[in-house]
């Protein structure tokens, strides 16, 4: 183990307290499964999944037919959720599991502390792991500096959705989405409804469910990081600069007249939209507020084709590419991917490399991959071309939209850098100033350049100072 990665993990360590740990840790006691797999002589193996609820109940059901597939391994499954402190704090002690599943963006972060196993060895010993089998962009999330650290598993793409039924309260016709951001807004200024000063129905917000400024700077043609000189460069791009302007034209300018002509007819009070935004239900849920009617057309992912079918089955909606200015090349938005990756403190690493090359290589029986029965089950898009032109992915009208957009678009994703999280949360915190018309486009897209250059320049700087210690 070299001398920085001691440092690394014995810092992490020493700050982690036992009540820390008890409060942190998952359950240690062994199933009768587990139990008799130790008698049978088996290794052990423990997953640490990202996902929870029916998701992780999908991959469990693979996990035991690989169970049940052989008599050396037994593969453990518990489901962790999103946690980077338990996730950090399990491989810098002695109970690192020896599977993790996590974000890209976080395993870019994560592995500049050197907490993960390259996988070159395991990727490169099966035609399915390596670099042509992957979109090309899920690649570039799991390798970089000199290595392949992750196995991409599951990803998405964004697409408009749209309540046919509001449509039709609107006089619209149900089945014609918006295909420009000119038609968007219009559409969206009729299908915002009041009572009185209270909206009951907003009819589009970009940033509903959640922000998704990265996603519409690219939209409207703009390029938010430099791959050449490794910088954000977000104060120079025309299109990011217009894609905050175009988001600002949704709350209302208070230095004008609610009434001006100058006001978009689709603008409203900001105050308002947060008041109204307040009173949404829990997302994964009935009370989502798309299912409820409370927006009409939202910017959403291809796993609501599971999502309104089990919590909202009587929903008439549809799905179509989001729209995009006038002009601007067609893209996609598929940011990253679910990856797998083994801690560099796993104890099982081969047995660990053993379950992914199964979970990911179609059976010998000519069923397909595991991983993409597991895509299948979630409504997730696989990670390889090839499982995602299966029938089964694409013989669902709506599914097929999300699908083909990965497949025929230019795709808009997050790059790998060691901040990319801090790069995202300082661009919504920038934008949410846009639209509260605290600071000017330019002004705010400034900041996020300056603040998310200068700790880029921070983390090389420890980088190479760690490197040469």
């Amino acid at each position: 183990m070299n001398h920085e990665r001691k440092g690394l993990l014995w810092l992490l360590a020493s700050l982690v307290g036992a009540a820390l740990l008890v409060t942190l840790w998952p359950r240690t006691e062994l199933t009768s499964l587990e139990r008799q797999a130790i008698a049978e002589g088996r290794v052990v193996i423990t997953y640490w999944d990202r996902h929870s609820g029916h998701e992780h109940e999908a991959r469990r059901t693979l996990i035991d037919e690989f169970n049940a597939s052989q008599r050396e391994i037994h593969v453990r499954a518990l489901p962790i959720g999103f946690n980077m402190e338990k996730m950090v704090t399990s491989i810098a002690g002695v109970a690192a599991p020896d599977i993790i599943s996590l974000d890209g963006t976080l395993l870019a972060q994560i592995v500049a502390q050197g907490c993960f196993t390259p996988l070159d060895d395991v990727m490169a010993s099966s035609p399915h792991l390596q670099e042509a089998a992957f979109f090309p962009h899920l690649w570039r999330a799991v390798c970089f500096d000199g290595h392949v650290w992750g196995v991409p598993t599951t990803t998405d793409s964004v697409c408009l959705l749209w309540n046919k039924d509001a449509f039709r309260r609107a006089g619209l016709d149900p089945d014609q989405p918006p295909r420009t951001i000119e038609e968007l807004g219009d559409l969206a200024a009729r299908l915002t409804v009041r009572e009185g000063d209270r909206i009951v129905q907003m009819g589009f917000l970009p940033w509903t469910p959640w922000d998704q400024s990265y996603m519409w700077g690219g939209f409207f043609g703009g390029q938010w990081y430099d791959p050449a000189t490794g910088r954000i460069q977000a104060a120079e791009s025309q299109g990011i600069i217009d894609s905050f302007y175009w988001q600002r034209s949704f709350t209302l300018d208070p230095a004008l007249p609610p009434d001006s002509p100058r006001q978009s007819p689709y603008a409203q009070d900001a105050n308002r939209i947060a008041s109204f935004r307040s009173g949404f239900g829990d997302y994964q849920s009935a009370n989502n507020p798309f299912y409820t009617g409370r927006v009409a057309m939202i910017a959403e992912g291809e796993w609501q084709v599971t999502f309104v079918s089990k919590y909202a089955p009587g929903l008439d909606w549809g799905v179509a590419p989001l729209p995009q200015p006038e002009g601007v090349t067609p893209r996609c938005y598929s940011p990253t991917c679910i990856a797998d990756a083994i801690p560099a403190t796993a104890r099982h690493k081969d047995a660990a490399m053993t379950f992914l090359r199964w979970f990911h290589t179609p059976r010998d029986d000519g069923r397909p991959s595991p991983a993409s029965d597991y895509c299948y089950a979630i409504h997730n898009i696989p990670t390889r071309p090839a499982e995602a032109r299966q029938d089964r992915f694409t013989s669902n009208p709506k599914f097929r939209v999300f699908v083909e957009q990965l497949l025929e678009r230019e795709n808009v994703t997050a790059p790998v850098l060691p901040i990319t999280q801090f790069l995202m949360d300082e661009i919504e915190r920038q934008r949410e100033r846009v639209v509260f018309w605290k600071v000017r486009p330019e002004e705010a897209l400034r900041a996020v350049q300056d603040r998310v250059n200068a700790e880029l320049e921070r983390t090389r700087r420890f980088a190479k100072a760690r490197a040469a210690s």
